[in-house]
């Protein structure tokens, strides 16, 4: 029996009695669902197992948008801020999901892992609502639906051997964002060589949650020779590398332009919020994200905005601060004033227990591992 407060109208993701069982003591509501993120461990702990042996994370809660029909892939690119025409089968892209005023909705992976399939993997947003509505107002001959399909990540440098262990060896040679339909113990399932913390790692996409306590537990001894740790999604390993979620996002109204230029083609095809940027980009974007290097001591928990103020004024603010164990020093990603955005510049940053300083710094922190996801 769960010890702690759960109500019903949460959903819970089919690999919730394991978590459970392993020691969970903290959840994030995500996608309507209880998402574990948490086991009351030294946070160093956990880091530890994710850059150093293979960690396992229950992320059910990320939920997948899937567009099928003879407009799928039209679709698929409307909705998204890069070129998606061109994306094969077994390819995966990352990028931005915009409203018509070019505001970050969401961050997927965008997976492509059948001729007529494609899965929006997405984050905290009720993206399955808002594709529909694009795909009825565009007249499109698309089915827009949430299949029932809840991932699991295997994260850290032995990740490949525990995949290796599943597969049979199969995905050995499956490259960076690319995907493959394969039994993971005899579990028929889709691979993709992607994931939350820029080490090597995998996701395992079940086609169905009915054998999912049964993937799960061949997954735990799978990774017993690597001394494989359950985990939550890691925020330090995550912010080091630049990783954001869409918190910062849609919490702070931020453009694609000003979250990632890069993952944003104006110059391709029409997307929802293209005309909106496009006009961003001719007058300039007035705020960017970045980096801030701050003391070395953890800062408080962060529960809400905290603001970035230089000589009094407040010129930003940030939504994700953790303590950067590579670094041995608290970190942030944030939104600055755009002539504030440059490496060296000093603010001070507002936190509930007083203020520190802090310097803008370039991202990500720490540059993604050789065989990095």
């Amino acid at each position: 029996m769960a010890s702690h407060p759960l109500h019903p109208n949460v959903r819970r993701s089919p690999y919730f009695p394991r978590t459970e069982a392993a020691g969970a003591t903290e959840y994030m509501a995500y996608n309507h669902m209880y998402m574990p993120m948490g086991y009351g461990r030294d946070p160093a702990e956990e880091y530890a197992a994710l850059t150093e042996r293979v960690t396992l994370w229950d992320v059910g809660a990320q939920r997948q948008c899937q567009l099928q029909g003879l407009d799928a892939a039209r679709l698929t690119d409307l909705l998204a801020s890069r070129d998606m025409s061109a994306l094969a089968v077994g390819e995966c892209r990352y990028g931005f999901i915009c409203d018509q005023a070019g505001t970050v909705l969401c961050d997927p992976v965008m997976l492509r892992p059948f001729e007529d399939t494609f899965w929006l993997s997405h984050g905290n947003i009720d993206l399955l609502l808002w594709a529909k509505g694009v795909g009825v107002g565009a007249g499109m001959d698309a089915e827009v639906s949430e299949p029932d399909i809840p991932p699991l990540q295997v994260q850290g440098p032995k990740s490949g051997d525990v995949m290796a262990a599943l597969t049979g060896g199969s995905t050995d040679r499956l490259g960076h964002f690319r995907c493959m339909p394969v039994t993971v113990a005899g579990v028929d399932s889709i691979v993709s060589r992607t994931g939350w913390s820029h080490e090597l790692g995998y996701e395992i996409y079940p086609l169905g949650s009915g054998r999912a306590l049964e993937l799960w537990d061949a997954v735990v001894e799978a990774g017993r020779p690597y001394d494989m740790m359950i985990t939550g999604p890691n925020i330090a390993r995550a912010v080091e590398s630049g990783i954001t979620d869409t918190n910062l996002a849609t919490g702070m109204k931020v453009n694609a332009l000003e979250a990632n230029p890069g993952l944003v083609d104006l110059d391709g095809a029409d997307f929802i919020g293209r005309d909106a940027l496009l006009a961003v980009r001719e007058q300039g974007a007035t705020r960017r994200q970045v980096g801030l290097l701050g003391p070395e001591r953890r800062l408080p928990r962060l529960e809400s905005e905290w603001a970035l103020r230089q000589n009094g004024e407040q010129v930003g603010a940030t939504r994700w601060v953790t303590f950067s164990p590579r670094l041995g020093r608290a970190i942030a990603i944030g939104l600055v004033r755009s002539d504030l955005a440059e490496p060296g510049v000093e603010l001070l940053l507002d936190h509930p227990d007083g203020g520190d300083p802090v310097e803008v710094t370039e991202l990500p922190f720490v540059a993604r591992t050789a065989q990095g996801g």
